[in-house]
């Protein structure tokens, strides 16, 4: 297998998903024809989905609708880069409904150009002409612009008394500062801003600094992407073999099975699924099988096939019963692993749309194993079923419940009626519902069903444990959500973070963890549950830090990162040993 460093930043800038998210909402709400205008960003495989989805591209330059489109509602998003005012004064002509996603930063180089324009400046714009962001802001400079790409293009210049320089905002800054250098020199007191975003900088340091530790670079995006190619062009000037590929297809296997190091980036309009599927083609390139290779490949395997979450929900199961006071059992951590093992499989089994775009490598998997999981699924719920019957009725009901409901949630079961169209057919399609359902089942099997099986009753521990587990298990899935909410878009999930949006899902969870740590603070004074419960203070520490990891992007995409989140219950758990032992 070999070695594959992944660039931090390798994916969609801010400004794209941005434009993506934009997009993606208006096509969830399907109030009428909607139109990007021009491609939405320039990769083939993106366009294609969305056109599935029934987003149309109006060619740049055509502001007129056909009479198909009469007494319908229409939309027309404007892309990341941008347009000029007399562009968006006749899409708005037509009387169509606009939607700005035009990138912040490129907003910004617009006022930039506007301001200086106003004050009799001429315009020098460092990027490529034919570009649309370019041809956007062109129609700032009052008729006072020029597009240059190379010192040498200065010379076509007329003389001008006063100049205003700009770049292209994923131009080369390495570029950039040449060309700037020539402009001060011809032009004395020419004003340069170097409006290149800091996405770009920062992706274009990391492939330098990337071609150092690496024998090979690939950069994934599409053929038409300019900033791609600049990566591109970046990483070849470094002396690095370097493969520009649009999908996993498109890799030399026979080239790149000679290097043992390779690194990957990707332009700024590649999504994440597209990198991942890239990234497991390369990690399946054999190596010598060592010590490394048998442990990443079973790290995978423990990850992919829910065997650590599984692990984690006997963990998990251990802490609750201590909280209790209770005499843990290894029968009640043992229904509970098979029980989280069999929902997430067999649920995951029908949910393959969403696996496309979230996590490639978990689809190939059950895809080439489906078979052998649905019936690895099925007999670990019939063994919990039947272990959780000689426990007593109330578990056995319990679980039989919320086995049920688990079953039935990818099931349709409101079909919709002729003429009418019924939004909520299965519980999958209630807003939020799978973070909830999975938090709520999760608490009741870890925590509900020890005290039904020993006292027959809830104890007044129980709804500590059950608020112990259900908001750890809440976190955990609501920060998937933050990491695959592209992909849930893609195939109109609605889940916490797009119902209520990212600032406030971020705020749910900071609340949520200050309840819970102040729960456990006064618990054993109150005397509601052991004194474990100072030692499960850590455990929200750990929460606490996968979150910050993630959100600095030091926690990346793959494996690494649910190992690191499903380990959180296996943390408390030992959590709740030590102090077991002490």
């Amino acid at each position: 297998m070999a070695r594959v460093r992944l660039a931090k930043n390798a994916g969609f800038c801010m400004g794209v998903r941005r434009a993506m998210d934009m997009v993606l909402e208006a096509a969830m709400k399907k109030t009428g024809v909607i139109f990007t205008y021009g491609p939405l960003i320039h990769n083939p495989q993106v366009l294609e989905i969305l056109e599935g989805k029934g987003v149309k591209t109006l060619p740049e330059g055509k502001a007129s609708f056909s009479n198909a489109h009469q007494g319908n509602s229409v939309t027309v998003i404007i892309r990341a880069h941008g347009v000029s005012p007399e562009e968006r004064q006749k899409i708005k002509d037509t009387g169509v409904h606009i939607v700005n996603a035009t990138c912040p930063h490129v907003g910004k180089v617009q006022g930039i150009i506007k301001r200086y324009a106003l004050q009799g400046y001429h315009i020098v714009i460092v990027g490529e002409k034919d570009h649309a962001e370019v041809i956007g802001l062109l129609g700032y400079a009052q008729g006072k612009g020029f597009v240059v790409n190379s010192p040498e293009e200065l010379a076509s210049l007329p003389p001008m008394d006063k100049v205003c320089l700009v770049a292209q905002t994923t131009q080369d800054r390495n570029h950039f500062q040449i060309v700037a250098e020539a402009v001060q020199s011809k032009f004395l007191g020419a004003e340069v801003f170097n409006t290149i975003c800091d996405s770009t900088h920062r992706r274009q340091d990391e492939v330098l600094n990337l071609a150092r530790k690496v024998e090979a670079m690939v950069v994934v995006g599409g053929k038409e992407s300019g900033n791609t190619r600049r990566l591109v062009k970046i990483s070849e000037r470094a002396g690095v073999p370097t493969f520009h590929v649009e999908t996993e297809k498109d890799l030399d296997l026979g080239a790149l099975i000679r290097y043992s190091v390779i690194g990957v980036t990707a332009g700024a309009s590649t999504p994440n699924w597209l990198i991942s599927k890239v990234v497991e083609r390369l990690k399946a390139l054999q190596m010598p099988k060592g010590i490394a290779y048998y442990l990443e490949k079973s790290g995978r395997l423990a990850t992919i096939s829910y065997l650590l979450l599984a692990l984690g929900a006997g963990c998990l199961t251990y802490a609750s019963v201590l909280i209790q006071g209770l005499e843990p059992k290894f029968s009640w951590s043992v229904v509970a692993s098979l029980y989280v093992f069999s929902m997430h499989v067999l649920n995951r089994l029908a949910d393959k749309p969403s696996e496309r775009f979230n996590q490639p490598g978990r689809m190939e998997f059950y895809e080439r194993y489906g078979n052998w999981m649905i019936a690895a699924g099925i007999f670990s719920a019939i063994v919990a079923l039947t272990l959780s019957w000689f426990q007593g009725t109330l578990p056995f009901i319990l679980l039989l419940a919320i086995s049920a409901l688990g079953m039935i949630y990818n099931l349709r079961l409101f079909p919709s009626r002729p003429g009418k169209i019924t939004r909520y057919q299965k519980l999958k399609d209630i807003p939020g519902s799978k973070t909830i359902f999975v938090a709520l089942a999760w608490g009741m099997v870890t925590s509900l069903l020890p005290p039904l099986a020993q006292e027959g009753r809830l104890l007044t521990g129980s709804l500590l444990a059950f608020l112990f587990s259900t908001i750890l298990v809440f976190i955990r899935s609501t920060l998937y959500d933050f990491k695959d909410i592209q992909g849930d878009l893609m195939v109109g999930k609605e889940t916490i973070p797009i119902v209520l949006g990212k600032r406030k899902s971020e705020n749910l969870v900071v609340w949520l963890l200050f309840l819970l740590g102040g729960i456990l603070t006064v618990a054993p004074f109150l005397q509601w549950a052991t004194t474990v419960t100072y030692f499960l203070l850590i455990s929200l520490g750990y929460v606490v830090a996968y979150y910050f990891l993630y959100q600095k992007r030091i926690l990346g995409r793959g494996f690494l990162f649910e190992g690191v989140v499903d380990g959180s219950f296996i943390f408390s758990g030992l959590l709740a040993f030590l102090w077991s032992i002490l």
